[in-house]
């Protein structure tokens, strides 16, 4: 019964290691077929940051070779596979026998894209906190659900560590109605920003006609409001070729993962409560 598995198995693997198998030749290296084979697969713009060292596969008589590829997020690994003698190279997933997916096992993690502060230039009149606090996280954030979540998250944690972290928000911002609410918020600053985002975030889907930010303005301060800062933001994050949803960068680390205490930590190097 297992044997039988096992070629399941084994037939499984070849029907998804698309068929970029390339013969190698005596005037081409194995890792220019290997880089060939990567363009194939992941597009021409895919574009390589290294390559590991080639390692055993799950698959007896294969090798694994773990290729760095520049993303939004940082450096994700893909792995790529190779008979024993070099000649061919498979791309897709290992999976056993109990569907356990081996590739993505043994991938491994993206590596976190660095963004400096200075690049993501934070505007202090929209920072929540101490500037002076150690752990710095800006927020890119806009009026979906998500972006309700990930404001929520850190400052639930801000308010846990008042003394240990400061909020930048950005505006970032996915549609024209989007937009138009981001401009009506620019008009709270510092602690008021918080008012304002709930606000935004607590708001009925259908809120955010004229009358509606006209009247949410005037709760702020109308002196503050600042068109031209949604449209900066909107620039810069295109410059830094951000994901296109909301994202948070923690002492510039991009955080990819959940935004709980611990992953926070992980990324500010500071303890919090």
């Amino acid at each position: 019964m297992m044997r039988c598995l096992s070629i399941i198995v084994m037939l499984f693997i070849f029907s998804f290691s698309i068929a970029f198998a390339e013969e190698a030749k005596t005037s081409t290296s194995e890792s220019e077929i290997l880089l060939k084979v990567v363009e194939n697969t992941l597009g021409k713009g895919a574009k390589i940051v290294g390559t590991d060292n080639p390692e055993k596969s799950p698959v007896e008589g294969w090798k694994q070779t773990r290729v760095w590829m520049e993303s939004v997020y940082g450096e994700t690994p893909v792995l790529f596979y190779s008979t024993g003698d070099g000649k061919f190279i498979f791309a897709g997933s290992i999976f056993n026998s109990s569907g356990e997916n081996l590739t993505r096992k043994d991938v491994g993690e993206t590596r976190a894209r660095v963004i400096e502060l200075e690049k993501m230039e934070p505007n202090p009149d929209y920072m929540i906190g101490k500037s002076e606090a150690p752990v710095k996280a800006v927020l890119w954030l806009g009026t979906d659900r998500y972006s309700k979540e990930l404001f929520e998250a850190f400052y639930d944690l801000y308010q846990q560590n008042l003394d240990k972290i400061a909020l930048y928000i950005k505006f970032y911002p996915k549609s024209k109605p989007d937009r138009e609410k981001m401009v009506a918020l620019t008009c709270f600053k510092n602690k008021a920003l918080v008012k304002g985002l709930r606000v935004i975030y607590d708001a009925h889907p259908d809120w955010g006609s004229k009358e509606d930010l006209e009247a949410f303005k005037k709760t702020g301060d109308l002196q503050a409001c600042n068109e031209e800062q949604v449209s900066k933001d909107m620039k810069i994050a295109a410059t830094l070729k951000l994901p296109p949803h909301p994202v948070a960068l923690v002492n510039g680390n991009m955080l990819i993962e959940k935004a709980t205490r611990e992953n926070v930590m992980k990324l500010a190097g500071t303890e919090l409560k």
